[in-house]
């Protein structure tokens, strides 16, 4: 490794902090402040249990809620590829959250987006098989949509009073 390579890199982090960086997750970060303040809805099904799982690894589960999460879930499928005897092979599933973050005390939505993310699984002759790969993908899919919203709220933590 050249020295100008390991200056670079030992120089870097000095960069960032200069230009008003700061890691999203760090000590003292509003990410942090917001740990376990947001309460989730109840779970009705699969799709919406991975997904809450997610968002409670994220954003750590409600001790003390200052803030409701409520989102809704909505998946579509679409058959891609077909085969001469009209046979799916192919999968397309996108799945759309829109969300609103209420602040409890003042009853005021403080936060509300619509996020978008998708994913593909392939059929095959086993329905099991299938079965499990769509499944799987679905997993894929809230837990995309789960980062992309915890992700979201702790970037706008700043923004929503904490």
């Amino acid at each position: 490794m050249s020295s100008f390579s390991r200056r670079t890199i030992l120089l870097a982090p000095l960069a960032l902090a200069a230009c008003g960086f700061r890691p999203i997750y760090g000590r003292g970060s509003a990410a942090e402040a917001l740990h376990g303040k947001i309460a989730l809805g109840p779970v009705d099904d699969r799709l919406s249990f991975e997904f809450y799982e997610q968002l409670e690894n994220r954003l750590g589960r409600a001790e003390t809620p200052v803030f409701q999460l409520e989102i809704t879930l909505n998946v579509e499928s679409q058959g891609l590829a077909i085969t001469q005897d009209n046979a799916i092979t192919r999968y397309n599933l996108t799945g759309i959250a829109s969300f609103s973050l209420i602040d409890i005390a003042r009853g005021e939505v403080v936060l509300q987006d619509k996020l978008r993310a998708f994913t593909a699984y392939s059929a095959t002759a086993n329905a099991y098989a299938t079965f499990i790969s769509e499944r799987d993908a679905k997993r894929r899919l809230a837990v995309s949509l789960a980062d992309q919203i915890a992700i979201r709220i702790v970037s706008s933590a700043e923004n929503i009073g904490l």
